[in-house]
């Protein structure tokens, strides 16, 4: 989900590091909710919402300023985090949701597949469909590729940008409240190891970090990998940290070899 929500940010020529936050604030919000006496989906649900505002700034100024959308994402990133670490007093975080928590339970299937796959397969086509078939996902590759074109065209260019980032910050919460049930509760940092699996994903399915090009397939076959790779990671006992940094290497090698591949054409 991180990585369907930063692809369609990169497509549309920007790129979002404001995932860390959003992935808190709706872990955070979801078990404060629910803790306070909220229905468990209602308390998801707003989660979601609130959490997505951090997308919903982030779209609005990158729209309607000329300031890079990295500066812009890192700057509403740090204020969200400063506001939860504020608002929760440094607490540890929340415990998950009952419900929520049985969504990964042992022998939970839907349909003879296991949820976490199920959920996967969800997230994978509506990322697919949401890229492919719509309005939004057709204008996005046209932004990416050239704004001036696209605005000449007719297309509202500073509606699409706003509209990429909301949408991204929507997946990035979902992704939260997922990994608050899987992890069984969640932390202020939740959402810290996410940012560069989610743009690694990205380059290293064969979109272009200059936006305007890339396939979802591309998207999805690289988290598996990625996903794959950490599991053996961890599974020889080896360090977060060396996950963090083989995920730079594979992002700055795969840079290289495009910037490579397109010196050649």
């Amino acid at each position: 989900m991180t990585a369907f929500g930063q692809g369609l940010v990169i497509l549309s020529g920007g790129i979002d590091l404001s995932v860390p936050a959003t992935i808190a604030v709706a872990a955070f919000t979801t078990g404060y909710l629910s803790d306070h006496g909220l229905p468990e989906l209602l308390a998801i649900l707003l989660a979601i919402l609130i959490a997505s505002t951090i997308g919903l700034v982030n779209g609005i100024i990158v729209a309607r300023s000329t300031f890079p959308p990295f500066i812009v994402t890192l700057a509403t990133s740090t204020v969200a985090a400063a506001l939860l670490l504020g608002f929760s007093a440094g607490a540890p975080g929340q415990k998950a949701p009952s419900n929520l928590l049985g969504v990964f339970a042992s022998g939970n299937d839907v349909l003879g597949i296991p949820a976490a796959v199920f959920l996967f397969l969800i997230a994978a086509g509506l990322g697919w469909y949401v890229q492919n078939r719509t309005r939004l996902g057709r204008r996005t590759y046209a932004v990416g590729n050239s704004p001036v074109a696209s605005r000449i065209a007719g297309i509202n260019v500073p509606l699409n940008i706003f509209q990429v980032y909301w949408v991204a910050s929507l997946f990035y919460a979902v992704a939260g409240v997922l990994l608050m049930g899987y992890g069984s509760g969640s932390d202020l940092n939740i959402g810290s190891p996410w940012l560069l699996p989610s743009i690694a994903a990205v380059v290293i399915g064969g979109s272009s970090i200059a936006g305007g090009s890339g396939r979802y397939s591309g998207t999805i076959g690289a988290a598996v990998l990625l996903t794959m790779l950490s599991i053996g990671i961890s599974a020889l006992g080896l360090s977060e940290g060396l996950k963090q940094v083989l995920y730079g290497a594979v992002i700055l090698v795969a840079l290289l070899l495009s910037r490579f591949a397109r010196a050649r054409v």
